[in-house]
């Protein structure tokens, strides 16, 4: 197969070729040139030898004896191979020969570059008679020596300037080298639906490119600002207050009855009912400006509460009441949390923001899978009567509300840590399927069976005092090890924690295990929750993980749009819709609006859409309809 040279390659081997040329002429040029002088030379030094000899011979009257005598005196000098007198009678005749060789420079040498100078000849007279001629040819050795050390001072010079351009080549190189991998690593960033921008280079060729890239990247980046834009318009008008930008009663509805579920994993928790007393008057002496400032300062400090608890819930459901939905919450974290609140109120008075240090009043019940809505909310609402028989900023727990399950009733960093050295940690395996029911991948979810005095747990219990207690990154390491050692064949999908990804052994950890199990493909799928605040942390572990085949994902309940469209700086692979956004979807046109809005936001970062916990058929064929790429739950299994 013909091998494809890269263009840098291509330059180094023209920068090569061009500095092996130019040294090579450079010295093929001088050489010749020194060859030349030189043999001018050597036929200039033998016809003046050979005349001057000629001449003080003729002087002599071309006596043998004397002619002997001159001869040898200029041979003995060494500069000449042979010196002889020609044309005399034999026993007159003078022939002297330099039996010396070359020894002192190579014989390729002298066969790459010989030397042939003219050898001097010179006629000897007698008065006016001929007396035959002296032959004078030179001796190379001197020649060649000579030749020889100019040639490596000349090889020394030209390497050394060689390696001088050679020197700045690399450096220019390098620095293009830089500016075309700042482009193909855009190009491969756009590819995956990650929209990079690169400083414009320095090369006009590449500026072209760059800046054609860029303003490319800038349009899908407004592109997708726009949708992100629009799909959180749709969503504040399906599932959010106006007022306050808190989730409106329809979603807390549909989060309460999703997590209490009978046929899902046990959860309990408590809930946290909130009242401003004598909304209407205050209404009036603050003005309808100051009292949504202070009903929107509400809001914020309650949805500050849950950003780092996975499962939490603010919500308004009507103009003076708010409440705090609380799943793994203990009863005396509950009322650690409402006095919280109280202390927090009277700021709002220094804040100009309330008239008077007094706010509202809470009520605190605790609820358990298989409560109904109703039953909780009477039960939060009694306890509210009687806060409201006290002071401003005071709150009452349901009497009743006691559990003989609620967490505060166990050693839980001495349960966490003994469930993951003992194995007792197991997954539940659920198939995720495209719409034609075939499967793509199972989904483990983590659970603890029941044992001894201890009830079955759930995951969202256990990640839930794993985070509290800093155990979170040991949990989700023993689930992916759970998963590598028992899942089934195929493609598999583990759930971990944002809080994970700070801790400095989760990362290597996980390389760990998945270099262990190489045959292995694992999904990540992180929640939303908390995934803001570890987002480098994040972006590190997918580009650890995606070179060996792994896929990122992040599940959703689509109330923080921005963190939706920054998803495509991590190559994710999928979001996975929290069944929130699309239980009832069938009949309800809001939420059909809000998914369709996704659907082109997922088809613009180039990632699929997941349905999770589908379990109405009608939904089913709603989001098959839409277009959503794979769904899970008992509907579709």
């Amino acid at each position: 197969m013909t091998r494809k040279f890269s263009l840098v390659q291509r330059l180094w081997l023209l920068l090569l070729l061009l500095v092996t040329l130019s040294i090579g002429g450079a010295l093929i040029a001088n050489l010749l040139n020194a060859r030349n002088y030189l043999e001018q030379q050597l036929s200039a030094q033998s016809a003046d030898t050979a005349n001057a000899l000629a001449l003080m011979v003729t002087q002599y009257k071309a006596d043998p004896v004397m002619a002997q005598t001159l001869l040898s005196a200029a041979f003995e000098q060494g500069h000449f191979a042979e010196v002889r007198w020609e044309g005399v009678p034999g026993d007159a005749a003078i022939h002297l020969r330099n039996s010396n060789g070359l020894e002192d420079t190579p014989a390729w040498f002298h066969r790459l570059l010989p030397l042939r100078p003219q050898s001097g000849q010179a006629q000897v007279s007698n008065g006016w008679l001929q007396a035959g001629r002296i032959v004078v040819v030179a001796h190379l050795g001197y020649a060649y020596h000579s030749l020889w050390l100019g040639a490596l001072q000349t090889v020394f010079w030209l390497v050394v300037i060689g390696l001088a351009a050679g020197l700045l080549g690399f450096f220019d190189i390098r620095s293009l080298r830089k500016q075309l991998h700042a482009v193909v690593e855009q190009a491969h960033a756009i590819s995956e639906q990650r929209f990079m921008r690169i400083p414009v280079p320095g090369i006009p060729e590449l500026a072209e490119v760059a800046g054609a890239m860029n303003n490319m990247v800038e349009r899908l980046q407004n592109y997708l600002l726009g949708l992100r834009d629009e799909v959180d318009r749709l969503r504040r008008a399906a599932l959010t207050d106006s007022s306050t930008g808190l989730p409106n009663r329809e979603a807390f509805e549909q989060r309460f009855s999703s997590l209490l579920d009978p046929q899902a994993d046990p959860a309990s928790g408590h809930l946290l009912l909130i009242r401003i007393a004598g909304l209407a008057e205050l209404n009036q002496r603050l003005g309808g400006r100051r009292t949504d400032a202070l009903l929107k300062r509400v809001a914020d400090d309650l949805s500050t509460q849950c950003q780092h608890h996975r499962g939490w819930m603010a919500t308004r459901l009507r103009g003076a009441d708010f409440a705090l939905f609380c799943p793994e919450l203990a009863a005396a974290q509950a009322c650690k949390l409402a006095d919280e609140l109280c202390l927090l109120w009277p700021v709002y008075w220094t804040m100009e923001l309330s008239d008077q240090p007094g706010l509202g009043h809470i009520g605190i019940t605790h609820f358990q899978s298989g409560d109904k809505l109703g039953e909780v909310l009477t039960r939060a609402s009694d306890s509210l009567s009687v806060a409201e028989a006290q002071p401003l900023n005071s709150w009452k727990l349901d009497d009743g509300a006691g559990n003989p399950q609620q967490t505060s009733d166990y050693d839980w960093k001495q349960l966490l840590e003994t469930a993951c050295e003992d194995g007792s940690l197991q997954l539940r395996w659920y198939p995720v399927c495209d719409p034609d029911k075939t499967v793509l991948w199972h989904e483990g979810m983590l659970f603890r069976p029941a044992s001894g005095q201890v009830p079955a747990m759930g995951a969202l219990r256990l990640v839930s005092q794993a985070a509290r207690l800093g155990l979170i990154h040991r949990l989700d390491i023993n689930t992916l090890a759970l998963a590598l050692q028992q899942g089934p064949q195929g493609v598999l999908a583990v759930n971990m924690s944002p809080a994970s990804l700070h801790h400095p052994e989760f990362l290597p950890a996980i390389l760990h295990l998945l270099q262990q199990h190489p045959q292995r493909q694992i999904n990540f799928e992180f929640h939303e929750t908390g995934l803001d605040e570890h987002w480098e942390h994040f972006i590190a572990f997918s580009r650890a993980i995606r070179p060996a085949g792994h896929q990122l994902a992040v599940e959703i309940q689509g109330h923080n749009m921005a963190l939706v469209a920054r998803t495509h700086e991590a190559s994710i692979s999928y979001l996975v819709l929290d069944n929130t956004l699309t239980q009832g979807i069938h009949s309800d046109e809001g939420r059909a609006a809000l998914l369709r809005g996704l659907l082109r936001m997922a088809s613009l970062m180039g990632v699929r859409l997941e349905a999770k916990g589908v379990n109405d058929t009608a939904d089913a064929s709603a989001l098959i309809e839409m277009g959503v790429h794979c769904l899970t739950g008992p509907a579709i299994s």
